[in-house]
Order: structure tokens, then sequence, then C-alpha cells
């Protein structure tokens, strides 16, 4: 019977009492997955008067998770439904359980939103969604790779001299759960290997040798989830011929050269990761702002350079606290580009 109710792909819904017309709700397309595979997690956030609110984000330990949207958001009738997606792979196999996900939420009743002073009756709830178990089944024994993939290998020539390098690529085609080649490294005898990976999915060996020598194959063993098997996938063997020589000279500038290439691509990566952490902390400020005031402080610099944008801010600068919630989450939004 699971296995039944696995082939065809039910959704899986659970979701939180209604609370003066406000729900919160979450779903997975599959709750047997494989260590490994990716499986989808939907949020759902309904609401028909709002004053304010705040929606958990999924943090579960043995998942690698993913955000796929921000923040869709529809209206039909006056009632506001706010969607977002999620991938989650699994990392260890058991019972895993999705714990409830929580949303705050600020809001005066309708009998009192004519009144003059209604904030004063601003009421502030906690709802939840409720838990979804997943039985997660082990991996073949010997087996860490889920997904599908192609192993290939490039060579820029079979025949060298002394000294001078062959450069042997190895690239990685397909998707699951497997994100780099980090994992691959070759071992050759009477050989001297640097390596270079700028791709995630591809590798690079530059070899030095005084003799001749054979590339072995690349061997990667994964399970496949669709035929349900162990799959492998494998470069071919190459034989390499060394002719000459050449000065040793030529080799210390190869090998200065490599260094100097790490280097730079450390470099690059440092300066891309400070850049994501900036921009982490800026949309967080961004998303904590609780009146025009605070987020035209934050957003102010950015006039003129952006069309878009800069409406956007002056748009603000007139709103109404009616249309505030509304333009802070396209200039949000905006920043997510």
């Amino acid at each position: 019977m699971p296995m039944l109710l696995s082939k065809m792909s039910l959704l899986f819904t659970l979701v939180a009492p209604l609370l003066y017309g406000y729900s919160f709700s979450m779903q997975v397309d599959n709750t047997q997955p494989m260590v490994g595979e990716t499986i989808h997690l939907t949020t759902h956030f309904r609401y028909d008067n709002l004053e304010e609110y705040d929606l958990a984000e999924p943090d579960y330990e043995h998942f690698n998770i993913a955000l796929v949207d921000e923040n869709e958001t529809q209206e039909t009738n006056n009632t506001w439904l706010v969607t977002q997606h999620y991938t989650l792979i699994a990392q260890k196999a058991g019972t895993l359980t999705l714990h409830p996900l929580k949303a705050h939420i600020e809001f005066i009743p309708l009998k009192y939103q004519k009144e003059y002073n209604k904030n004063h009756y601003l009421q502030k709830q906690d709802i939840s969604t409720q838990a979804i178990a997943l039985q997660v089944p082990p991996l073949p024994q010997g087996i860490q790779v889920t997904g599908n993939y192609t192993l290939e290998a490039s060579l820029d020539k079979n025949q060298s001299t002394q000294g001078s390098p062959v450069q042997f690529t190895v690239s990685l085609i397909g998707e699951g759960n497997l994100e780099n080649l980090n994992f691959l490294t070759l071992h050759i005898p009477h050989t001297t290997i640097y390596e270079t990976s700028i791709d995630p999915h591809k590798k690079t060996f530059s070899i030095l040798a005084n003799q001749n020598y054979t590339i072995p194959p690349i061997v990667l063993k994964y399970f496949n989830q669709k035929s349900k098997t162990v799959m492998i996938t494998s470069t071919a063997s190459y034989a390499i011929a060394i002719n000459g020589g050449i000065s040793y000279t030529y080799v210390l500038w190869v090998m200065l050269f490599l260094l100097l290439a790490s280097v730079s691509y450390g470099l690059f990566v440092l300066h891309t990761l400070r850049y994501v952490d900036k921009k982490r902390i800026f949309l967080k400020g961004l998303k904590a702002c609780k009146n025009k005031e605070a987020l035209l402080k934050k957003v102010a610099p950015y006039i003129g350079k952006d069309r878009g944008l800069t409406r956007l801010i002056y748009r603000l600068e007139g709103c109404d606290d009616g249309e505030f919630k509304k333009v802070k989450k396209e200039i949000i939004k905006h920043f997510y580009h």
C-alpha cells in the first residue's frame, strides 16, 4: 500500500485550524523519499484582514533546504493567499519529522475597523501548521550518491614532453545530491599533478611526468531514483606518451601560474561571499521595518539608481498606512532581483 501511494504522487497536507479567517498550512509531494531525493514543500498562508504578519521559514535538522519561490501573493474576493515553495533533501534515513511552522499575525477585528481608535483593539496571535512525518528508507549499502549522472572527460593531447603538462578535464553532468566534484582526486604513479576547479561541476588536472603513464578511468556509483537501481558511470582510460624534455624553468613557470590562478579564485570567492552576506543582512533590515519612515531611511540612498525602484520609493513616501505593506513587499521583491 505505501508503494502504491508513493507512485500516485499524492500530496500530503496538514492545515492549522481557521482563526478569524486566517490559516497556515504546509504540504509535501512525497512522504517516503529516499536519502538524497528531492521533495517539494509548499506553505500556504491565507488571511482576509491583517495589520502585519511574519511567517517562519523551515529549518529542519537532517535536511538540505532551498527556497524556490519568494512569496507568491494572490487576492480573491478580499482574501489573500501567500504561497512559498521549498525543496528538501533528506540527509539521513529513518522517521524524520517536519515540525510545525509558525505564523505571527496582528489584526483588528472587523467590528472595530471603523473606530477612530481602532489600534486600541489590535490583537496578536500565533498560528501553526501541524507536523508532517516522513519515512526515509536508507540507500543500498556502500552508496551515498543519488540522482542521474554522467561523467565526461577530455584531454588536450595524448603525447607530451618532459616538463610539459597534459590537461585532463572531468565534467559532471546530471542532477541529484552530488553538488560538486570535491570528492574527485587523481593518483598516477611517477607523476606530479596539480588541480584547478573554477566550476563546481568541472575539474581540470595538469599532469607532469618524465615517463609514459596511463590515466585510469574515473568511476562514479549512484542510486537512480526512477529505476531504483545502482548505476555506474565512468570515463575512459588514456595512455600518455612522454618524449624528450624541456627546461626546469618552464616547470617552475607552470607551477607559479597555477598558484596565482588558485589565489585569484580564492579572492573571487571571498568577495562573492561578502556580497551575499551584506545583501542578506540588508534584506533582513528591510523586512524588519514597521513603518514607512523607517523603510525610507533604508532605501532613500537608492533613488536615481534604478527607474523602477525610484518610482516605488516615491510611491512609498506618499502612501498611507493601508498601502504601506503592499509597497514594502514590492520594494523587497525588487531587491531580490
